[in-house]
């Protein structure tokens, strides 16, 4: 017969251990500024809908087949979107994507380049944007790559970047 310490018994059982249960997050109330607009009647309602931007990625994967718009090297494109519009964490419209190849050994690519500004000035990168966008979708109707939705999409995304191209005329 074995002598236990009377702290430390011997097991009967193997130890199980429970599968950890996440709880769903708690639904928070409003906040008291919610409540005080409520309270007095100006309060309204934001409603999260669809987003009106493009967003294909066969679109993209068709820009992405053609030459770097900057230095026409071809096969290492990527699609590019334009940097005028976007904000923390916001890409611009597809439609206005446009192909700038990607960096590879031992050399920077131009989209790197382009979105780190070290190729032109803020005004001259919104005017190559403009030129780049432009002509990608040139060369995509040429090719029968331009679907209607694209376009819809294009003349409604390009009508800020142009007002700020030719802003200064």
């Amino acid at each position: 017969m074995k002598a236990y310490n009377s702290t430390f018994k011997a097991p009967t059982k193997s130890m199980k251990r429970s599968a950890w249960n996440k709880q769903p997050p708690k639904k928070r109330s409003a906040g008291l500024g919610q409540r005080v607009a409520e309270a007095v009647g100006t309060a309204f309602k934001h409603l999260r809908g669809e987003s009106s931007l493009l967003r294909s990625e066969a679109h993209r994967k068709n820009v992405a087949a053609l030459p770097c718009a900057k230095c026409g090297i071809e096969k290492l494109s990527q699609a590019a979107h334009p940097n005028a519009f976007k904000g923390m964490g916001l890409k611009a419209c597809d439609s206005l994507v446009f192909p700038l190849c990607s960096t590879r050994p031992g050399i920077t690519g131009c989209h790197a380049d382009h979105d780190q500004g070290a190729i032109y000035t803020k005004q001259e990168r919104a005017k190559a944007e403009w030129e780049f966008a432009d002509a990608t979708r040139a060369e995509l109707i040429q090719q029968n790559k331009w679907p209607r939705e694209v376009e819809e999409a294009y003349q409604k995304a390009i009508a800020p970047l142009t007002r700020l191209v030719h802003a200064d005329t």
